[in-house]
């Protein structure tokens, strides 16, 4: 295990892939910003059969959505979702697995990235606990993280900060007693060449040094890497052990920070940690069509003091600033003991790998400017959250319920709203506006969502704005049948024969496809009678006699979503494919309702 080689990179979501015979019961992840596609992704690693996240197939998705249904949750900054325009038909299915945490960005942020997972097996339970610097979007910067994984091996140890941060930092995610048992009874594994000395962590608006002593007292040697610092974070560093330190960070960092004493500045390209995922590119990757990665900026945030072979390792989310370090940010940081030399040395080759700040002329007057603007939108924003929106679904289209408190800051910035599926349909929020309809009809079913698009502009230059995705309180929503009506949209008349098969006999007809390929609508055909074979008395009674439980429970959401797709497929405006469809439901239906009503019974 080395920092900063290619062939080093590791994917967050294949690290917490399940293994063989392994299923998700829990899965909490906390991300400062978010992108809805890659949540998306992280659903499909944690829930389909593939080990490449996009490459699922169209079934595969239904598959993992099913198996992570109330069990995932995404605690992230308000204000700071993103969601690309391709793919959003599907994403309103994850409004109700993220989870917004206010806090006004002007003075503190919700800024730890963590993920905790719990999984189930024959051979017992596993939790998997990350902790890093990266977000939950498509960035390619370059990040860290370190993973942990509960075992029963002698070399294991206990790490009880882990349960105490579960129950704490990720107080939202309301884990059981049970959950927090096993936390703290549990051991962990920590990567070769390396050991937990702690796990830090703290809550919006408290105070709470993550240096508070000398990480290693009389060091002769120390690195950092930090996309964003300060004079207060600077004065934290050096507090850990070592008289200098050489730190990687970005120009228009170290241009605002250098000189200071004890710092020797390297600069690197700026992050943008907040890059939308590109579904295409990813799944060009998994063919190896992508060569070349593309440029990447430095966002990992780490710590390294040494003194001879031993070194102590500060990594996780604080970037080397005052709020990241001392407070009120909420972070969470790991600090480790490496006894891995190479470990060790990697991460001073990689700060080494800089250019020396005082090497070349840095011109940030534009950049400081772009910044102070982005800032006080920022600040803008955050005003304007601080009101209630409700998103109310009536007879007479969709509306945001605007509450008191937003009319003051309505006047220093231009706010729109649109509804999610048709992010373009820009409204104007005006300081006099309680009530604004974002439809003039009720949406179907199909496209309910709590979801809503915002974007704010600067009065004084409108080239200076932010858009942001918000999951709100609404009212008129079924979500359980909205969930079952939009999959089986999804799903759709020429998939409805495969989707029986793949619960029926576990054969997934839509392998080979992805999940993202675009669908048509005529109804597929069975020219083989596969289905046929499948709807007999024999076929059913050896499903049920292989694992009856699982098979009862199959039977019992396909009688569910039967319901939905008769619904959708009532709409196809096609006279013919709506009649084929139709009957594709009729033929499957009465042995699919013998079949549950003698389960029924038996039971």
């Amino acid at each position: 295990m080395t920092f900063g080689r290619r062939d080093d990179r590791i994917s967050i979501f294949g690290t917490l892939r399940p293994g063989p015979g392994q299923m998700v019961s829990r899965a909490i992840v906390t991300t400062y910003s978010l992108d809805l596609v890659a949540m998306l992704g992280l659903v499909l690693a944690l829930g389909s059969d593939v080990e490449v996240e996009f490459e699922a197939s169209p079934l595969g998705l239904v598959k993992a959505f099913d198996k992570l249904r109330g069990k995932l949750l995404v605690l992230h900054q308000l204000s700071r979702v993103m969601a690309p325009s391709a793919h959003r038909s599907v994403l309103p299915l994850l409004d109700t697995m993220v989870h917004a945490i206010p806090s006004n960005e002007r003075e503190e942020s919700w800024h730890p990235k963590t993920a905790l997972v719990r999984y189930e097996a024959e051979g017992g339970v596993e939790w998997r606990f990350w902790i890093g610097s990266r977000n939950l979007t498509g960035s390619t910067d370059r990040d860290a993280g370190m993973l942990l994984v509960t075992s029963k091996e002698r070399a294991a140890k206990p790490i009880p900060d882990i349960a105490r941060l579960a129950e704490d930092l990720m107080e939202e995610a309301r884990l059981t007693p049970t959950e927090l048992s096993e936390l703290r009874s549990t051991r962990w594994m920590a990567p070769p060449g390396m050991s937990v000395r702690n796990i830090l962590w703290r809550r919006n608006g408290q105070t709470r040094r993550f240096i508070d002593t000398a990480l290693l007292p009389r060091a002769d040697r120390s690195c950092a890497v930090s996309p964003f610092i300060d004079h207060g974070g600077l004065a934290e560093v050096l507090k850990a052990g070592a008289r200098s330190i050489a730190l990687l960070t970005t120009e228009i960092a170290g241009a605002d920070c250098a000189p200071h004493d004890g710092v020797n500045f390297r600069v690197d390209a700026a992050p943008e940690p907040e890059a939308t995922v590109s579904v295409e590119q990813q799944q060009e990757e998994a063919d190896g069509e992508f060569n070349e990665p593309p440029s990447t900026g430095i966002h990992a945030k780490l710590l390294a003091v040494s003194k001879g072979q031993r070194t102590a390792l500060l990594l996780g989310s604080a970037n080397l600033t005052k709020r990241g370090l001392v407070g009120p940010n909420a972070e969470a940081v790991a600090i480790l003991d490496i006894t891995d030399p190479a470990l060790a040395d990697s991460i001073y080759g990689f700060v080494d790998s800089g250019i020396e700040l005082a090497t070349i002329e840095v011109d940030t007057t534009q950049e400081r400017e772009n910044a102070r603007a982005q800032r006080e939108l920022d600040g803008l924003i955050s005003q304007f959250l601080e009101c209630s929106f409700i998103l109310a679904y009536k007879d007479d289209g969709l509306h945001l319920i605007v509450g008191d408190g937003t009319g003051h800051v309505l006047g220093l910035a231009h706010f729109e709203v649109s509804p999610f599926l048709d992010a373009d349909a820009w409204t104007s929020i005006q300081g006099s506006s309680r009530s604004i309809r974002l439809l003039a009809n009720p949406p179907p079913v199909s496209e309910q969502t709590s979801l809503v698009n915002f974007r704010a502009r600067s009065l004084t230059d409108p080239e200076v704005s932010r858009s942001w995705v918000q999951a709100l309180d609404a009212e008129g929503i079924d979500v359980e049948r909205r969930d079952r009506v939009l999959l089986a949209r999804y799903v759709g008349a020429n998939r409805f024969r495969d989707w029986l098969r793949s619960l029926l006999d576990g054969v997934d007809g839509t392998g080979g496809q992805r999940w993202s390929d675009a669908v048509g609508t005529s109804p597929r055909q069975d020219p083989s009678g596969r289905l046929a074979q499948i709807f007999t008395l024999e076929t059913m009674l050896a499903a049920w006699a292989r694992d009856h439980k699982a098979f009862e429970s199959r039977v019992g959401g396909m009688m569910v979503m039967l319901e939905s797709f008769g619904e959708v497929f009532a709409t196809i405006p096609d006279d013919e494919e709506r009649e084929a469809a139709l009957n594709d439901l009729e033929e499957v239906r009465p042995f699919l309702q013998a079949v549950h009503d003698a389960i029924g019974v038996a039971a």
